[in-house]
């Protein structure tokens, strides 16, 4: 239980202009977006118009918390 815990309160420390990735409903690509809004505590307006993104010119969308993976860590180059 302690760990559920954990794992839900860490993921409410997303805030607007954080990078994160998650996986494109469409081609199941994972993909990094940026948070443009926080709606709720749990809902979040997200862009994919970032570097690194293969589909920059997809509409922004709304998404829950827990579709969220990972936050998107830059590959150093």
């Amino acid at each position: 239980i302690y760990t559920m815990r954990f794992l839900l309160e860490y993921k409410a420390f997303y805030q607007e202009g954080d990078i994160v990735l998650l996986e494109y409903w469409y081609n199941d690509m994972v993909v990094p977006v940026k948070i443009i809004e926080k709606i709720s505590k749990s809902r979040f307006k997200v862009s994919y118009d970032v570097e690194g993104s293969d589909i920059r010119n997809a509409p922004d969308e709304v998404i829950k918390s827990s579709d969220i993976l990972d936050k998107y860590k830059k590959n150093p180059s």
